[in-house]
């Protein structure tokens, strides 16, 4: 039961068995439920969360927890096993973690998703390293702002190094809450460029509506 190794990916030591499972968010059936490993993310949703609610299609979600990352609707054939959910896998996540899956529907926004989990690791941070204290807290007030439409054009770049230069993995912080935080932010700002930069985009539309208001008075 589970999924066999993958002779074409050295030190693989496959999947086996089943697992406990959690899926949750948008979803008709939020549930736990046991499965064998290898099960896609898609598959989890239909067979086991009913679909997703309200007649609505899947805006993302995350595999794992998001720690581990985040995946759009076009990344839902994942498998959930320890490969293909992991940095080895074809996801550029980093790993399965918990099992607990998530979904958004299609009209929740990628920004308020991302300012949520970066508002939760930035009050999880106990403040001991400096890249996770400091890096965290950025994190969040960059989202914030974008948010709120005064977002960058350079912020996404900026996630993106922040979320690559704190944790345990490049060697600057002592536990990985660091690595939990950076990767949802990385991956996000990644898979889902094209949507935070369409926010930036409407939000200099508006200050610039806002300046020439100003001006005519």
């Amino acid at each position: 039961m589970g999924v066999p190794p993958n002779p074409k990916v050295p030190k693989d030591p496959g999947s086996f068995g089943p697992k406990l499972f959690n899926l949750a968010g948008h979803v008709k059936n939020p549930c736990t439920f046991e499965a064998p490993f290898g099960l896609t993310v898609q598959e989890a949703i239909d067979q086991y969360g009913g679909g997703v609610w309200q007649g609505k299609k899947a805006g993302g979600g995350n595999a794992g927890g998001v720690s581990m990352g985040l995946i759009p609707p076009a990344e839902f054939d994942m498998k959930l096993d320890f490969l293909d959910a992991g940095p080895q896998g074809r996801y550029g996540c980093l790993g399965l973690g918990t099992g607990a899956v998530t979904i958004w529907d299609e009209d929740t926004r990628i920004i308020d998703v991302l300012y949520n989990i970066c508002r939760f690791m930035a009050h999880e941070s106990c403040g001991q390293c400096t890249p996770c204290r400091e890096g965290t807290n950025w994190m969040m007030k960059i989202t914030d702002r974008m948010r709120h439409g005064q977002g960058r054009r350079e912020d996404l770049d900026l996630l993106i190094e922040i979320g690559d230069r704190i944790g345990i993995m490049p060697g600057t912080t002592i536990c990985g809450l660091a690595d939990g935080a950076g990767w949802p932010v990385k991956t996000a700002v990644r898979k889902f460029r094209k949507e935070f930069e369409s926010y930036i985009q409407k939000g200099e539309k508006s200050s610039m509506l806002s300046l020439s208001v100003v001006g005519a008075h």
